[in-house]
């Protein structure tokens, strides 16, 4: 497979599974757009082995494999498929993959843990999980690691982890159902809450007051983590702006429903992503 054909199978895996995040890289000039695709193909590649059926040995073993290709594309001697795109968007924008590594790291917790304590405790996990995803597209959208100050990435990590927060209170009822619980246990109890109540999706006063307070820690890190924006060059910029807003829009929609996040999946209409599409060309 030439470096043509790699970009373009990244672009098709992530057309088909980025749901949100599509909307958002197609704001982007192409060559930034397809380095983003490649990061892309490989966090969900991380994450689909995570969540597949089968032995947690055998998942593990896929995970250090994976691990030992981050490696090689890296070091400019990429395998087959994905990677060569990857290599290519690494070398040429600088990306850390220690970055990428840590994004292994965080779905391979998925395989041992399934409840967190104390949001410090859940705090780590979503580090992983999504603001490395971030801080590794950070350097793509900025033109260059080079160009990015610390404080870009201090921005960058609160924002993934706004998002990874409100993903949790979305999903709060698929969660349950696969026996994972990531609000903090320290948050069930200050509430009130039990997992039987998350399980059986029945709203009363303590869930929905649950629900709030989560939402509201999502939408706070969100507002300080969108701020990354302004050391964004202009072509860049509507990019995060737009993912901010669709997941500020989705924990607005929690609160309109009065936090019954059982009943129907929360998500925004296309013709709605579209809008927004239109107006984060204003910020180009």
């Amino acid at each position: 497979m030439d470096l043509r054909a790699s970009y373009r199978l990244c672009q098709e895996i992530t057309k088909r599974e980025a749901r949100n995040f599509y909307y958002a890289f197609i704001t982007l000039p192409r060559a930034k757009r397809r380095a983003i695709y490649a990061v892309y193909a490989f966090c969900r590649e991380a994450d689909d082995i995570a969540d597949a059926n089968g032995p947690i040995k055998e998942k593990k073993t896929k995970l250090d494999r994976l691990r030992e290709r981050l490696v090689r594309a890296s070091e400019r001697n990429p395998g087959d498929g994905i990677d060569i795109a990857l290599s290519d968007a690494i070398e040429r924008y600088g990306i850390d993959p220690q970055d990428l590594a840590h994004v292994i790291d965080g779905v391979e917790m998925d395989l041992s843990i399934s409840r967190y304590e104390t949001f410090e405790d859940l705090r780590a996990y979503c580090y992983r999980v999504a603001s490395a995803v971030g801080l590794s597209v950070l350097p793509i959208l900025a033109g260059g690691a080079n160009l990015l100050p610390d404080e870009a990435r201090v921005l960058g990590e609160r924002l993934g982890l706004g998002m990874q927060l409100a993903n949790i209170v979305r999903d709060v009822g698929e969660d349950i159902a696969i026996d994972r619980v990531y609000i903090p246990q320290e948050d069930l109890r200050r509430f009130q809450v039990t997992e039987d109540m998350l399980r059986e999706g029945r709203m009363n006063d303590r869930l929905r007051d649950l629900l709030a307070f989560e939402s509201e820690r999502a939408l706070r890190y969100m507002r300080e983590g969108r701020k990354v924006a302004e050391f964004l060059p202009r072509n860049a910029r509507g990019c995060i702006l737009l993912l901010a807003e669709i997941y500020t829009r989705i924990m607005k929609m929690a609160k309109d429903r009065d936090y019954d996040v059982f009943s129907e999946r929360l998500s925004l209409p296309t013709s709605e992503k579209l809008l927004l599409i239109l107006r984060s060309w204003a910020v180009r």
